[in-house]
């Protein structure tokens, strides 16, 4: 009987609507009457009223004022018959009956607040009870109707949100604040960044930025990959990361060719040595020898066993997917540690990443694009995340990239803070072949040279180059140029 009652309970607010609706005649004129629309659409839309007779009625209302037609009985009638609604909400007589609702202007926020919170419940019985049904259905699989919930919750939140102005003067204040505290620490890093542990990098960029999207675009084998991990180990040896915890999605890889990788690059140790365990070189005589490949492998594993650093590597993760996980793993470290939680994220890479979009792969990749910029902002983290460049690179004289060159979407450079290519001179032979081209000779490829990280695009500061130097062999970046440092 209870659950009955509970289920027959629809949350509305019918005589909040018609006294929101009854405000717009309490008014001294249009330019008053604008105004409260004005109010109402900072809070709701024609689809927050339970009731059609009162969406019909606002619907009106916004058309007279979109025409800048003042709202009085007459002109709502008149308005209704053009829209072939008047008949259907009962005549004039529901005209009068909303005139009689007596609602005040100063009132508007607060009605409209209770009308949109009434139409959120709703939305939120309707996917429940939706998520309900399909639960029951053998052909569901869960985890496709987790993502589904999430995305549609997602969805209702953002309708839910209503972000109030901030004074200048306010913004001023703790931009000043921030200022000080920049300057007392002496760092180039921006407060709560993390460091790339790239001088001139960290110069142009002030840090991985909570909040910030970054995009590492290259060419598919220019090492993108090894660079993203020797970021990573970056953050994660930094003070500046405290007890918070990289994460690292890869869809290509296993956890021990990643783990196989990292400590290639930071014990110094060839990856073909590293990768089928021969030639190995070890310390002799019962004497330690630091030069020792074994040496520096079990020092580089006392060090990187102290890193806070978490790997997935799900192949074909859906968006949902990584933002549930996400979730799950900043709640648990914060339980945890209240000054836990997840400092930087790392994906590898973007168009790997599976979408609930089926339009197009650009339309998909877009959305990707937008999911992972707004989940930057909901945890406060960086989120670098790797992408392929078209093959429209390849057809240039100059082959270095451009932002047009990012691969099946301009949405990507929209979304992102900061966008970044690699570029390898050596990567094309002297005739314009790349390395993943069926004719390129790998072998014409010193296993160590430069590569330059260009700065395309970059919201914090100047657009510039900066010199590396990538060994292949151990998968390693270091600073090419000391003049950059």
């Amino acid at each position: 009987m209870e659950d009955s009652i509970i289920n027959n309970h629809i949350p509305q607010e019918v005589q909040t609507e018609k006294a929101l609706l009854s405000a717009f005649f309490y008014t001294s004129g249009l330019s008053e009457q604008q105004d409260v629309l004005d109010r109402m659409l900072g809070i709701i839309t024609a689809d927050d009223f339970y009731d059609v007779k009162n969406k019909k009625f606002f619907q009106a209302i916004n058309e007279l004022l979109n025409d800048d037609k003042i709202v009085e009985p007459l002109t709502v009638s008149d308005q209704m018959k053009a829209d072939k609604s008047l008949d259907s909400v009962g005549g004039e007589g529901y005209i009068s009956e909303v005139l009689s609702s007596d609602g005040t202007i100063a009132n508007v926020e607060n009605y409209a607040k209770a009308v949109h919170e009434k139409a959120t419940q709703r939305r939120l019985i309707d996917l429940f009870n939706q998520g309900n049904g399909l639960a029951h259905d053998p052909a569901s699989q869960s985890q496709d109707l987790i993502a589904d919930i999430r995305s549609k919750l997602d969805s209702i939140e953002d309708q839910s949100e209503n972000t109030d102005f901030i004074e200048l003067k306010k913004s001023l204040s703790n931009t000043i604040d921030n200022l000080n505290t920049a300057a007392r620490s002496n760092s180039i890093l921006r407060e709560g960044a993390l460091p790339s542990d790239y001088p001139y990098l960290d110069k142009l960029t002030k840090g991985w930025q909570q909040n910030n999207l970054v995009i590492l675009a290259a060419r598919p084998a220019v090492g993108k990959t090894a660079f993203a991990l020797n970021l990573a180990i970056n953050a994660a040896k930094s003070k500046e990361i405290g007890k918070k915890t990289v994460v690292i999605f890869n869809m290509e890889m296993d956890d021990q060719s990643l783990s196989t990788r990292i400590l290639a690059a930071n014990a110094r140790v060839p990856m073909d040595k590293l990768m089928t365990g021969r030639n190995l070189t070890q310390s002799s005589n019962g004497q330690v020898d630091p030069n020792a490949d074994w040496t520096r492998i079990m020092l580089a594993n006392e060090r990187l066993s102290r890193l806070n650093i978490h790997l997935d590597t799900t192949p074909g993760i859906r968006i949902n997917e990584i933002r549930a996980k996400l979730r799950n793993l900043q709640s648990q470290l914060q339980r945890e540690d209240p000054d836990g939680g997840i400092g930087l994220v790392i994906i590898d890479y973007l168009q790997l990443i599976e979408s609930d979009v089926t339009e197009s792969r650009q339309q998909a990749v877009a959305a990707i694009s937008r999911s992972l910029k707004k989940l930057a902002g909901e945890l406060n983290v960086p989120i670098i995340a790797l992408s392929q460049l078209s093959r429209g690179v390849e057809g240039r004289t100059t082959k270095r990239p451009m932002l047009s060159d990012l691969r099946d979407s301009g949405a990507i450079e929209q979304d992102a803070d900061i966008v970044m290519f690699l570029y390898r001179d050596d990567y094309y032979d002297q005739d314009g072949h790349s390395e993943d081209d069926d004719d390129f000779d790998e072998s014409a490829i010193p296993d160590r040279g430069p590569v330059e990280l260009i700065i395309a695009k970059n919201r914090q500061g100047a657009n510039s180059t900066v010199k590396l130097m990538f060994d292949r062999s151990i998968q390693f970046y270091g600073n090419l140029d000391p003049r950059q440092a």
